[in-house]
């Protein structure tokens, strides 16, 4: 049997016909943009934008202007739906509560938020849709985010797993901060106590997930937050849910988008997983993220 980390899959097809200049990230999924202004989008270039994410699941945009102000960036990510407010973390923006900052110092050692794999959201009753991210101050090096394409994890799995899978659901959980945290210091994402009682954030989805826009089936567990199949034992569940982990982790279902100075990038979560690598220690990063609210899987 071949082993999963040796898994080969078809590359993405090239050829579309884009206004803008788009080079794929990778054979799986994802693509770097330039020459489309994210602050002035008519109507038709919008389409475009959401062609691109549809298209490639993860897209950044290169060339954004380093002064955008903070209203053109609100405005683009509110052109998606609902932008969703942290409940757990003070904005850094009074005026702004939908952006959260994402800034680490170059000294910073603390806990790096995002260094698994997950799903922004995946453990609501909604969970996350798109997750829009601004790089203000970018390391010279370091800090590429990992992304999996689950559209391609579930329809590489055999004809056999995926009938055993579709179906059932899977519990998401999550442990909240339980209530607003401020910024204590610079650098921090959020203050959170370990060892504090924090109430617990749970619900069930189904594994195979289908795309409201575009009717795609996606894989939809992630090693974050995915912690229990229903119906199944606790060691069946956790025997499947490695094995799912560790398929949609294989190399040749996944992209490295690394950051350039003035880029936003946008991914969807209902089609994919990502990680953020803590390999800029001794660099500034400023970031400040949007995320759009999503629907209830089916």
């Amino acid at each position: 049997m071949q082993n999963i980390w040796a898994i080969q899959t078809q590359a993405q097809a090239g050829g579309e016909d884009w206004s803008a200049q788009v080079r794929p990230a990778a054979g799986a999924m994802g693509a770097y943009v330039d020459g489309i202004d994210l602050a002035s989008l008519d109507a038709e270039a919008f389409a475009e934008v959401q062609r691109l994410i549809h298209r490639f699941k993860a897209v950044m945009f290169h060339g954004q202007r380093s002064d955008m102000a903070w209203d053109a960036y609100v405005d683009f990510g509110a052109g998606f739906g609902e932008l969703a407010v942290d409940p757990y973390v003070e904005p850094v923006l009074p005026d702004h509560p939908q952006v959260m900052g994402l800034i680490r110092e170059a000294d910073t050692t603390g806990y790096n938020f995002g260094g698994d794999w997950h799903s922004d959201g995946s453990y609501l009753e909604q969970p996350g849709g798109l997750t829009i991210l601004w790089g203000r101050d970018i390391p010279p090096y370091g800090g590429d985010t990992l992304f999996t394409n689950l559209e391609l994890a579930w329809h590489q799995l055999s004809p056999a797993y995926r009938e055993m899978l579709d179906g059932r659901r899977c519990l998401h959980a999550a442990t909240g901060l339980g209530t607003k945290a401020p910024i204590t210091r610079k650098g921090d994402y959020a203050s959170v106590n370990f060892d504090q009682e924090l109430s617990r954030i749970e619900h069930f989805h189904p594994i195979k997930r289908t795309h409201p826009e575009t009717g795609g089936h996606s894989l939809f567990v992630n090693q974050a937050y995915s912690v229990q199949i229903e119906g199944c034992t606790e060691d069946e569940s956790a025997g499947i849910l490695k094995f799912l982990f560790d398929w949609s982790a294989s190399p040749a279902m996944t992209a490295r988008l690394s950051w350039q100075p003035d880029s936003i990038l946008v991914w969807d979560n209902r089609t994919t997983a990502h990680y953020a690598i803590g390999d800029y220690g001794g660099f500034r990063r400023e970031m400040y993220r949007l995320a759009v609210t999503g629907e209830r899987p089916e």
